[in-house]
């Protein structure tokens, strides 16, 4: 078992969808209903193979998602989504688990690159 669709939702399917794309480097694979009543359009990037992101309809008040992008270089990857646009909630920390920032999409949802390293003190 693995873990594969992150669902997003959003009150701007449009609006989403493209700052996926044109922001994230996330392309269209299609919609797909995963449950009777509820359909998404499913993302998908080439440096993601084993997971997607799915962009549905739905209440942004009580339905956030907090997406953890791991890195090889939080620094080079927040320079660069910077230079498209992005605002982020923080710039590169330290951090327990590994340097990381965050930043949200346009319905809300966290992201967070992670460069994953042990800065815990043995």
């Amino acid at each position: 078992m693995k873990l594969k669709y992150i669902p997003v939702f959003t009150d701007d399917m449009d609006a989403l969808i493209s700052f996926y794309s044109e922001k994230l480097g996330f392309t269209v694979a299609g919609k797909m209903a995963f449950i009777e009543g509820w359909e998404g359009t499913v993302l998908e990037a080439d440096n993601l193979p084993d997971a997607a992101i799915v962009v549905t309809a739905g209440n942004t008040t009580n339905n956030k998602a907090c997406i953890i992008l791991s890195t090889d270089d939080c620094l080079a990857d927040y320079h660069l989504y910077k230079s498209k646009g992005l605002f982020f909630c923080t710039a590169p920390r330290y951090l327990p688990a590994g340097m990381q920032a965050e930043f949200l999409d346009p319905a809300g949802n966290l992201f967070v690159l992670l460069e994953e390293r042990n800065y815990n003190e043995l």
